[in-house]
């Protein structure tokens, strides 16, 4: 028999989504998001790549019944993605009622708002990733590594492609469309062959790499004379290599640019002394967290430049990126920078699978346009939640916590009567953004309207450490905070150019 703290402690590690005022805003009780399912695999997950016995989707239609109710058919739920929309559902769905099977290139659900703080090395990111295989291990549900390149609507088809190149089909009675987005670039001429994008933990350590090969580059330069004086050539080249610039003024880019300056004024300024003085951080943006009220907005813009030393440029608009020159249009003038980092936190747009199959989309192409119930506009079993839909009529923002109360919504749904389904309603919890120097803002939080400065900052941190989904996630989080105050961030690099020769 485990002592009582360690059976809690076992009981909660693969839940533990809680009940602060934010919290619930993403999560429900972390014994809902971890009840055990008694149902066994269906034909299609024995049909699966690897050749387990079993029935082939590509042929069988025939739905399954559970076990132990003769005649009690179970719809088979085909879920696509593992963001955050997807992955509630996943972890919410009554799996005795349901026969589910997961699709996703990517195993892991990415704690995305914390994606700016592992880019320099604040957190892990393995601290802020949790796998979907022990969610579909205790739900008895199926996972496969897979992108879905078709969707035969008809037969009630998926057609999906391993990482491997293999193809196989899935039927399903309801599809639930969760894939997230991919980054914006507006078309803009170079913004996809030289910036850097910020969605993905391989966007995160590629970021951090390349920021730390322009900071040897420039302390190479001294290196060059003697007595370490410098020609005016010489400093260009430094303070070139040393201009980053952010674009884009949502919560994303704002985050990114505090924990960018939090980097650059701290490890940078003690590890390369010389450096400082040649650091730039430029932000262009059109408007800054426009999600926030004007005051907190106006208090933001404060900060980061007064306080984060960025120059923040608003009404701006990028014209054309070069491999080290950005064209920017500032209301009737124009300016162009030389930089030596340019990432992209602009826009978003959505997969090529959202648009080459058929559904129905908005006004500007860029979402899965659905009905009040999350129901693809025009399909009778096919759904659609997250970033990659909207509903029609009815703005909301695309950010976790819509994506995350859609998916509770949804998964509860799928177990009910349609007729007793009462239309999708957000309630929002709160919004916070983290600005660098251990300040943050925090807005519409129940019964507060805004909170500021390093008071936020403890509410910033809480809430992201409390709505992490396991409590190895939350046990990694704190030890890296730690790490980070004892120690500083990590500055190590494995981007193919440190590979030892």
């Amino acid at each position: 028999m485990l002592p009582r703290g360690l059976r809690a402690m076992r009981a909660l590690r693969l839940g533990g989504l809680g009940r602060c005022p934010l919290g619930r805003a993403f999560a429900d009780d972390a014994a809902k998001a971890t009840a055990t399912a008694t149902a066994t695999a269906t034909a299609a997950t024995a049909a699966a790549p690897g050749g387990s016995p079993g029935v082939n989707p590509k042929t069988s239609g025939l739905p399954m019944t559970t076990p132990g109710a003769p005649g009690a058919v179970r719809p088979r739920v085909v879920i696509v993605g593992t963001g955050w929309a997807s992955f509630r559902v996943l972890a919410d769905i009554d799996t005795k009622k349901n026969d589910v099977t997961v699709i996703s290139p990517r195993n892991h659900l990415l704690f995305t708002p914390m994606l700016a703080s592992s880019a320099l090395g604040t957190v892990n990111q393995r601290s802020i990733c949790q796998p979907v295989r022990p969610l579909t291990a205790k739900k008895n549900a199926t996972y496969y590594e897979s992108s879905v390149v078709g969707v035969d609507k008809e037969k009630q088809l998926v057609t999906c492609k391993t990482l491997g190149g293999q193809e196989y089909n899935l039927p399903y009675d309801k599809l639930v469309v969760g894939i997230g987005f991919q980054p914006n670039d507006f078309n803009i001429p170079g913004v996809k062959e030289n910036a850097l994008f910020m969605k993905e933990t391989a966007d995160a350590t590629r970021f951090k790499d390349h920021v730390l090969e322009k900071l040897e580059e420039a302390a190479y330069c001294h290196a060059l004379d003697n007595d370490l004086t410098l020609s005016d050539e010489e400093k260009w080249k430094i303070q070139e290599l040393l201009t980053f610039i952010v674009v884009g003024g949502g919560p994303t880019g704002v985050e990114l640019a505090g924990e960018l300056t939090d980097f650059l004024y701290n490890e940078v300024a003690n590890l390369y002394k010389n450096l400082k003085p040649y650091i730039r951080v430029h932000m262009f943006t059109y408007d800054l967290l426009n999600t926030f009220d004007e005051k907190l907005q106006d208090y933001a813009i404060t900060h980061l430049r007064k306080k984060q030393n960025v120059q923040v440029h608003l009404g701006a608009f990028v014209q054309k990126v070069e491999p080290n020159v950005v064209h920017v249009k500032l209301g009737e003038s124009a300016m162009s920078i030389r930089y030596g980092t340019l990432v992209w936190c602009a826009g978003i747009k959505p997969h090529p699978f959202v648009s080459d199959f058929g559904f129905a989309m908005n006004d500007k192409g860029s979402q899965i346009l659905v009905d009040p119930f999350l129901k693809v506009k025009g399909e009778k079993n096919i759904y659609a939640i997250g970033d990659c839909a909207t509903i029609e009529d009815y703005w909301l923002p695309q950010t976790a916590q819509v994506a995350n109360q859609q998916g509770q919504y949804l998964a509860k749904a799928l177990g009910m009567d349609e007729s007793k389904t009462k239309p999708f309603e957000f309630h929002n919890k709160g919004t916070m953004a983290y600005l660098g120097g251990l300040t943050a803002i925090m807005a519409n939080l129940p019964g507060v309207s805004r909170i500021t400065g390093f008071v936020a900052f403890l509410g910033w941190r809480f809430t992201y450490w409390f709505l992490q989904l396991s409590m190895r996630n939350r046990f990694m989080l704190v030890t890296d905070w730690l790490r980070t105050f004892i120690f500083g961030r990590d500055l190590t690099r494995f981007g193919p150019r440190s590979k030892p020769t």
